[in-house]
């Protein structure tokens, strides 16, 4: 699917992000989790910040509420995972997010948004 533009580099994000939840579900992400816990917690402000104001300006509370959850969710699970626990977990909720995002959040989205100028 093609995204458009002004969510692309979220997008690319997410690549990172699989990797980071196959080698999380593989047992041997807790080095690369810390790594990229600060671009993850980047990555969620980001969209905190500039998502959810446009999915609450058009009703869509239900959107907005699980992006929230599952962002505590994953952080929570992070923090088990750097500390040994809960690895597969992590990856696995890590990876359904991405996919939530991509297939659910994002399409809802874009409908919101302006066209770009051609």
């Amino acid at each position: 699917m093609r995204r458009d533009p002004r969510l692309v580099p979220l997008s690319r994000e997410h690549h990172a992000a699989l990797r980071l939840g196959r080698a999380l579900m593989a047992g041997a992400g807790r080095e690369l989790l810390a790594q990229m816990r600060p671009e993850l917690r980047a990555h969620f402000d980001e969209e905190e910040r500039d998502l959810l104001p446009v999915l609450r300006e058009a009703g869509e509370t239900a959107l907005v509420a699980r992006l929230l959850d599952e962002h505590r969710m994953l952080d929570r699970l992070f923090d088990d995972a750097q500390a040994g626990r809960q690895s597969a977990a992590a990856g696995e909720a890590l990876i359904a997010h991405v996919r939530f995002e991509e297939r659910e959040l994002f399409p809802v989205f874009e409908a919101q948004l302006d066209p770009l100028p051609a």
